[in-house]
């Protein structure tokens, strides 16, 4: 009996597992299908389980205001419309993932990018249902998982190591429009029902300008980032483990293409 459960829970912990290297290999293989790296980028990915130091170190050029790669809108668009962007964390080359968005923000919590499952535990980064698909409204929210696999957005917390946050604050946004850059302003943790989830803004104004302001007072770093009345603000949202919070961080337009 002791052998027939030992081999069971061995099977149901390797079916588990197992799950979590499907996801990540489903991730990997659209890498190297729709972006034409440069050889330093495919480097940085070779390593992902290096710390994040030395991969930081090895992309060093990636903080100019050049997309880090180019991506194949054409390929991606025919796997899945609802891809309308992709994001790449410079200081975290892990993050480096398709955006998508649905009518609702249920239906890719658990379907991957390519609707191949729908039971996925990493599921699909995505953007608020709310927001402009273009990226124009001055406040977006995308939301992903914190993956047991630290795959997805699971990695955000390490921003918060000061060194980390002062050298490596940006992350792009790659559109079929264009590519813009922003900067990171803001990093905290709140309850999954907090305010910043429920805001939502079409245009600018006085309660944007206060509202962008709010975010910032209530980042946990040190930074000296100017806040401008006309930003377009995106926030990204994980799991924080065994807990109902949320890791949260807010990044402003630096540059890049000019936003619709």
């Amino acid at each position: 009996i002791a052998i027939i459960v030992a081999g069971y829970s061995g099977f149901k912990l390797w079916k588990y597992y197992h799950a979590y290297l499907e996801d990540r290999q489903l991730y990997k293989d659209l890498r190297h299908t729709v972006l034409q790296a440069t050889e330093e980028e495919s480097e940085s990915e070779n390593k992902e389980s290096e710390p994040v130091s030395k991969i930081k170190r090895q992309r060093r050029k990636k903080t100019e205001n050049e997309p880090p790669f180019e991506i194949n809108w054409r390929e991606l668009k025919d796997i899945n419309e609802d891809i309308i962007g992709w994001v790449y964390f410079t200081g975290l080359p892990q993050i480096s993932y398709p955006i998508l968005q649905a009518e609702d923000n249920e239906y890719y919590v658990h379907r991957t990018y390519d609707l191949s499952s729908s039971d996925s535990k990493a599921g699909s980064i995505f953007m608020d249902y709310r927001m402009a698909s273009d990226f124009s409204y001055p406040y977006s929210v995308i939301y992903g998982h914190n993956v047991r696999d630290g795959s997805m957005l699971s990695d955000l917390a390490l921003l918060k190591d000061q060194k980390l946050y002062d050298e490596e604050p940006y992350f792009w946004i790659l559109t079929p429009n264009g590519n813009y850059r922003y900067q990171i302003f803001s990093i905290f943790q709140c309850h999954r029902s907090a305010d910043v989830f429920q805001r939502d803004f079409d245009n600018w104004g006085k309660e944007f300008t206060n509202w962008e302001n709010e975010l910032k007072n209530r980042n946990s770093m040190q930074d000296d980032v100017t806040l401008e009345e006309n930003d377009h603000v995106i926030v990204f949202s994980t799991c924080v483990p065994n807990s109902f919070d949320r890791t949260i961080v807010c990044g402003k337009y630096l540059d890049g293409e000019l936003i619709p």
